[in-house]
């Protein structure tokens, strides 16, 4: 196979798509906090910071992989079903370890993967129910990147999807004077990679988070669609059946809700706290967890310029 230098891209800016996104579990994550406009330009600072483009897995769930996680796996000679053989070994221990939750721990991680919400009665439990997600997430994705390394069609796959995005930055200002005068709907966003607008209420709190990007067809659209598994797809087929909540496979599909920026920032400052007060994620700690949780977003807040 060809070094990914040598191949020629296919990529097509004149076809882009706008999007829209409210990121799920931003609301849950801010009820233990009051956050200004000046301390979420702050956070939006940690999401924009992080190195790969936010702008990737939109690409991904936008080429129907609704997991986010068949592009680590593409490689000659994988059909949907190795794929989905592989993914599943790596997300069973996961799904063991949700078994011997305490069930209403399960039931909150549940319902939050299922229907981004916290079930009646288990507010208490919704910090630490997204710390779990957080972390089974983090840990299936650095075993899948483990195995990325030999994979020349996987390298290929993310390579050309940042050559890509960089050729729509780099044709942004030309694509939007072009077409600022047919679009009547809105006006067409000023730059093309994520932004981040915050929602208040009217003690002027921030309550949620909008995102706005413009992105381009993956250059390698139909082979993922073509190694996406039924189960995985974005949208399902009507003939697939839907996964059993706590299942491998509902796990594999959805626990990828939690990766977007904003809410690993949000996320990963309240882990930083947590570590260095040692406070261990448990489910006996619940309580423990939800005061550092609201301690972690004040000190953030209070040392941070």
């Amino acid at each position: 196979m060809p070094a990914a230098g040598s191949r020629k891209l296919n990529g097509d800016t004149e076809h882009f798509s706008i999007l829209n996104i409210t990121p799920p579990f931003v609301d849950i994550c801010l009820q233990s906090a009051s956050i200004s406009e000046r301390e979420f330009s702050k956070i939006a600072r940690i999401a924009a910071a992080y190195p790969n483009d936010a702008r990737l897995i939109e690409m991904v769930r936008n080429a129907g992989d609704a997991s986010g996680k068949v592009p680590y796996l593409l490689a000659s000679g994988e059909t949907p079903a190795s794929i989905l053989a592989t993914l599943r070994e790596v997300a069973q221990p996961h799904a063991e370890r949700l078994q011997d939750l305490p069930d209403t721990l399960q039931t909150t991680i549940s319902l939050l993967l299922s229907l981004n919400k916290v079930p009646t009665g288990c507010e208490a439990y919704a910090i630490a129910a997204l710390l779990e997600i957080d972390r089974m997430q983090e840990e299936m994705i650095h075993t899948l990147r483990s195995q990325m390394a030999g994979r020349q069609l996987a390298r290929e796959f993310h390579h050309d999807n940042q050559a890509a995005l960089e050729k729509l930055d780099q044709d942004w200002p030309r694509l939007r004077s072009e077409r600022s005068s047919q679009w009547h709907t809105q006006p067409l966003p000023e730059w093309p990679h994520m932004q981040y607008h915050p929602v208040f209420d009217r003690n002027k709190h921030l309550v949620a988070v909008r995102e706005t990007c413009v992105i381009v067809e993956s250059p390698a659209s139909r082979t993922l669609k073509r190694l996406t598994p039924a189960v995985l797809q974005r949208p399902m087929p009507e003939s697939e059946p839907t996964p059993t909540t706590r299942s491998v496979d509902w796990l594999i599909r959805d626990s990828g809700k939690v990766g977007r920026h904003f809410t690993r920032a949000l996320l990963g400052i309240i882990k930083t706290h947590l570590e260095a007060e040692q406070v261990a994620l448990d489910a006996g700690n619940l309580d423990l967890i939800n005061r550092h949780a609201q301690e972690a977003l004040l000190e953030f807040m209070s040392r941070t310029p």
